[in-house]
């Protein structure tokens, strides 16, 4: 009997072993699945924002999608393919997939950023700049220019000037090379009749960033409110030859 016992002890004692090995296996195992699956959809977010970037959107899609049937619990995912449906004017879907990146990863500063600046464009500046202003906030935001940026246009659709310009200030402190920020500033100069000012941002744009039909318009503008007649006609070329297409050429041709 008791021989019976033990061996029934031991072969139990056995079994729990191999089980508890054969779930550690399991494990590991799944943890390895778990991480080349990441890592294969990681691949594909970012080739899909790269074929974005090159205006590919069908291709961009097809990638994102690959990602999102690989791991649809990765935060980056979510985020990208909101990005893109953010581009393409798909607000419903953007939406969808911004709130389930923020609720994977709420604390991102990149998923605050993108799902801020959307709000605030959609019309719900106090929840999109209620996202921004966190995301200044958290130390693992790299961008803080990009988000104070966005901050800043936020209070622009909003029309709290002040505030636009205290943000647009604050991206120049972070980042005093970022060149969209200046023209930022300039145009908010330019709404607010300060031409001086707005040419001195702007002045600052052409420096660290290479000219856009914006700008050049800008230019235009604030040369003729200043009554700089030779630089108006400048401006009027320049546009007109560098950017024959644009719509801001077209402008001056009316």
């Amino acid at each position: 009997m008791t021989k019976s016992h033990n061996e029934y002890f031991y072969f139990k004692s056995a079994c729990l072993v191999a089980v508890m090995f054969f779930l550690a296996a399991c494990s590991t195992t799944n943890a390895r699945d778990q991480e080349k699956r990441w890592s294969q959809a990681q691949l594909y977010i970012d080739l899909g924002l790269r074929y974005m970037e090159m205006g590919n959107y069908n291709v961009a899609l097809t990638k994102l999608k690959k990602a999102h049937a690989l791991d649809d619990e990765n935060f980056s995912g979510h985020n990208a393919l909101a990005i893109f449906y953010d581009t393409t004017r798909n607000d419903n879907l953007a939406r969808y997939h911004y709130k389930r990146a923020t609720v994977l990863a709420p604390e991102n500063p990149s998923v605050l950023n993108n799902y801020g600046r959307f709000l605030c464009q959609r019309g719900d500046v106090k929840k999109g700049f209620g996202m921004l202003s966190k995301a200044t906030n958290l130390p693992s935001n790299h961008k803080l220019w990009l988000t104070y940026r966005n901050a800043g246009q936020c209070q622009v659709l909003n029309g709290n000037l002040v505030l636009a310009e205290n943000n647009f200030l604050q991206a120049i402190e972070q980042n005093d090379s970022y060149g969209p920020v200046f023209l930022d500033l300039a145009k908010l100069k330019f709404s607010n009749r300060e031409f001086h000012l707005a040419g001195k941002y702007l002045d600052q744009f052409f420096t660290v960033h290479v000219e856009t039909p914006a700008a050049v318009l800008l230019a235009y503008q604030i040369a003729k409110q200043l009554g700089h007649l030779n630089a108006t006609e400048q401006y009027k070329q320049k546009l007109k030859e560098h950017f024959p297409a644009s719509a801001e050429a077209k402008s001056l041709e009316k």
